[in-house]
């Protein structure tokens, strides 16, 4: 919460030490506005979110997943579970806190003022999805004492990763009453860098949402989670043209954060033996794609010949995918299959395959596809797991699946400095030293967080 506080302070400082006989704006600097629109706050957000998701946290993930491996310094480091303290005081105090979630809540609060709900119901659905983020990598965490502007306490209690799927759902059931409201003053339009401003499918991205946050209980709630789950996938995507997703530019600064990693430190990243093993076993056509290879490298291994990944998810432009129509059509997979509809559950599956296919341009004429395709008497959760985790690559629902299911089946690296495969990250430094008294104690890398249960 460090930057958090120190925001807070910088801007009660402006505040006072301005007397009234000054010309008001004889210190007013034009490149570091005290104010902005809505308009103006929507992209950055929306990037910002995108970029950490994508970049940063994917790395640790998809690391411990087995999808990617480092070959030298903290990449190699944490494909061994070396990651302290400090490895994600970034994510969480200059990313994740601020400014997304402070960005997230102005938004809002301007949107309400101004009576322009359609704007509300992004800001609800972005502040849901970095909540989303923080609570499944970390667990509990402050959010009700944590975003109160000037009335900000410098050391705001944790909400309970229980309270916090609550607000999840709640800010994403009202972004729709939100993003449904027939007035709004102001309307998005082109600054909405992921649909340009379409509220429909904005409104279809909460219930995708809703449908993934549903299945993350499955542990908790059982039956009634996958139920749910079917409700809102109904309600959600229909084609890959509704993906959730950001593409970024050719500039370097507005880059693709795969690519700014591998630009800064080249030859950190390449393939894991063990995804480019689960793509060679079914000749799958997305290997050259997620790949310019089939050379992998295991954890601790650092083969330096291992491919590189690929130009679809690291060049400068490539998208990163905060939840996809593929995604969705696994979850509604895997909620009939885990319902006893094992029809559904396969047709499901098929469309959410051919939909991966698709968005890779790895389709084809169909016939692999064809030949990959399950019924009702073949369909499994294991298959239906290891086909999501091969469609999902570089996303964090990957880390989240195998917690929840097991699936992928993966073998703790040689090497490893401890004994199970992380199921959490660790609070950041930031945290310990000045919000200590409030921070969950006596915690690692393989504590459950709440939904995790075993």
């Amino acid at each position: 919460m460090k930057k958090i506080i120190f925001t807070l302070i910088t801007t009660i400082i402006l505040f006072s030490s301005c007397e009234k006989w000054i010309d008001p704006d004889i210190n007013i600097d034009p490149n570091n506005p005290t104010d902005v629109s809505m308009a103006q706050l929507v992209a950055p957000i929306e990037v910002n979110l995108a970029y950490v998701v994508g970049g940063e946290l994917t790395r640790y993930s998809s690391a411990w997943m087995q999808q990617i491996a480092g070959l030298q310094s903290q990449s190699a480091e944490v494909d061994l579970y070396i990651l302290g303290e400090s490895d994600v005081n970034d994510a969480w105090s200059y990313n994740l806190y601020a400014p997304g979630m402070i960005n997230a809540k102005i938004l809002i609060e301007k949107a309400t003022a101004n009576n322009s709900p359609h704007y509300a119901g992004i800001g609800k659905i972005l502040m849901a999805y970095h909540l989303g983020v923080i609570t499944d990598l970390w667990g509990d965490a402050p959010y009700s004492d944590a975003l109160n502007g000037i009335e900000l306490k410098f050391k705001p209690t944790y909400d309970s990763q229980e309270k916090i799927y609550t607000t999840i759902f709640t800010l994403l059931t009202d972004a729709v009453t939100d993003l449904q409201a027939s007035k709004s003053v102001y309307s998005p339009g082109d600054e909405d860098v992921i649909y340009g401003g379409n509220l429909s499918k904005w409104i279809k991205a909460a219930y995708a949402l809703k449908a993934r946050y549903n299945l993350h209980l499955a542990k908790k709630k059982g039956a009634s989670a996958y139920t749910e789950a079917l409700a809102n996938t109904a309600k959600s995507f229909t084609s890959n043209d509704d993906d959730f997703k950001l593409v970024f530019n050719s500039a370097y600064n507005n880059a693709n954060p795969i690519y700014k990693s591998e630009q800064e430190r080249p030859g950190y990243l390449c393939a894991n033996s063990t995804y480019i093993a689960m793509l060679k076993a079914q000749s799958d056509p997305r290997l050259l794609v997620y790949f310019n290879g089939n050379i992998g490298s295991s954890a601790g291994e650092n083969n330096a010949n291992a491919s590189k990944i690929g130009d679809a998810y690291g060049s400068s432009v490539s998208p990163v995918y905060l939840i996809s129509y593929a995604e969705l059509k696994f979850i509604e997979a895997e909620a009939y299959l885990m319902t006893g509809n094992k029809e559904n559950a396969a047709e499901s599956y098929n469309e959410a395959l051919k939909a991966s296919l698709q968005r890779e341009s790895a389709l084809g004429d169909g016939s692999w596809y064809n030949s990959q395709k399950e019924t009702s008497a073949t369909i499994s959760l294991a298959k239906l797991m290891n086909q999501k985790y091969l469609s999902s690559f570089l996303q964090l629902e990957c880390w989240t699946d195998w917690r929840r299911t097991g699936f992928p089946a993966l073998v703790k690296p040689v090497g490893a400095v401890i004994s199970e495969i992380p199921r959490r990250l660790p609070y950041p430094d930031d945290e310990r030293l000045y919000n200590g008294d409030n921070m969950p104690a006596g915690l690692n890398l393989t504590s459950r967080i709440w939904w995790d249960v075993n």
